[in-house]
């Protein structure tokens, strides 16, 4: 037995499965320290500004290549309240991802969350997700946020890397799906001709990646660590300096957050099964609803047939878009979509539902919890390394 497995105390049937043996170390120790959120001003500031200028070039270039006269018959057609009906499907995207979070805060040990609070650390949590991609960033943030709701360190860290998960499996069961609706020879996938041949491979690559480390992890721990630590080195030997630094860091941070993750997982599984799956469904319906926005606009400029086509297309897509290593997936986001929208709709619908989706699915939930960031940590920046531990009692930000 591991000596991070023998660390593990017993939890009773229906009992508090939050307790400090939840936040392990990789060598078996028991932690109890928040983990700090590693974000600076002027990054967070560098990859917004990024954004926001190259998604205006892209998106106005689009426009200009694609706009004509029926483009703008067609936007006439929508009226006001087209935009709202999306801005509405949206936000019952972020509410649900929020419901899933508070069912797992507030199901599995005694601290509570509010559904604002919730809704609120789901927003700042998209806003730092989507800046700093193919980081951890947004792990640390999040469960800095619930231990400052009482929420113990341990099972606050366990319980946003779950929540994380989830959609890489989704998406996985999605691809075996319509890997079998492709031999079956559907009319859907057909429909989608040349597009899914292009976007199932290359999703493949991502999805594929994230199931062998969450088999490997939750069935070969130890191996895990090896080629962890493997990996680690090699690339300490191969960097220089602070570089080398970065990566020791991060070793540490993976082998300490799978165990953790492992731990909860089995945990959540044995004793809090029904709890589990009312957040995994409630999560995997936020990411529907989120596809349902670009469904929405294919109707609204005169696509009428199947909305399930377009749905798997976008699971397809999604973790092309989260293994893009540009802030908010800038540039490979637009191409996806592109290609998405070219499928179902004339070219001369195509820059103005890509421009739609970008506003509804990235613009304003960003902003909203940019906001929410901006206001909570101050003028003192997103810098937070330096905060007080939350179990020491000293004040913090709200």
């Amino acid at each position: 037995m591991h000596a991070h497995e023998a660390a593990i105390r017993a939890v009773p049937r229906g009992g508090d499965v939050s307790g400090e043996s939840h936040r392990l170390s990789p060598r078996g120790d028991a932690l109890t320290e928040a983990p700090q959120p590693q974000l600076e001003g002027r990054k967070i500031r560098r990859a917004a500004l990024v954004f926001v200028i190259g998604s205006i070039v892209i998106l106005g270039a689009t426009l200009w290549l694609t706009m004509g006269e029926e483009t703008w018959q067609g936007v006439a057609a929508l009226g006001g309240g087209f935009v709202a009906i999306l801005l509405a499907v949206e936000f019952i995207r972020m509410a649900l991802e929020a419901f899933g979070l508070l069912v797992l805060v507030n199901c599995t040990q005694g601290e509570r969350i509010t559904l604002v609070e919730s809704l609120e650390l789901t927003f700042e949590a998209y806003f730092i997700g989507q800046l700093i991609p193919l980081s951890a960033a947004g792990v640390p943030y999040q469960g800095f946020l619930l231990t400052r709701k009482g929420v113990r360190a341990g099972w606050a860290t366990a319980l946003v890397i779950v929540k994380g998960f989830i959609p890489g499996v989704f998406f996985f069961l999605v691809l075996v799906v319509t890997a079998i609706l492709a031999a079956l020879k559907w009319e859907g996938v057909a429909e989608a001709g040349m597009f899914l041949k292009v976007v199932g491979p290359l999703s493949a690559l991502p999805i594929g990646l994230i199931i062998t480390v969450l088999v490997i992890m939750l069935k070969f721990p130890a191996l895990f660590d090896r080629i962890v630590d493997r990996i680690a080195a090699f690339l300490a030997r191969k960097l220089p300096g602070k570089a080398s630094q970065r990566v020791e860091e991060a070793r540490v941070m993976l082998e300490e957050e799978s165990h953790i993750f492992r731990e909860a997982l089995s945990t959540l599984g044995r004793h809090k099964r029904v709890i589990l799956m009312w957040g995994v469904l409630l999560i995997v319906l936020a990411f529907i609803a989120e596809f349902v926005v670009a469904v929405v606009i294919l109707w609204g400029f005169g696509y009428w047939g199947s909305g399930i086509m377009p749905v798997i297309l976008q699971c397809l897509l999604k973790p092309i878009l989260f293994a893009s290593p540009t802030p908010g997936s800038l540039g490979v986001g637009e191409g996806a979509y592109i290609g998405f929208f070219a499928v179902y709709l004339p070219a001369h619908f195509v820059g103005v539902s890509l421009v739609l989706w970008r506003v509804v699915v990235s613009f304003v939930p960003m902003f909203v919890g940019g906001v929410l960031v901006a206001k909570r940590i101050g003028r003192r920046g997103f810098d937070l390394k330096k905060q007080p531990d939350p179990d020491s009692g000293a004040s913090t930000p709200a």
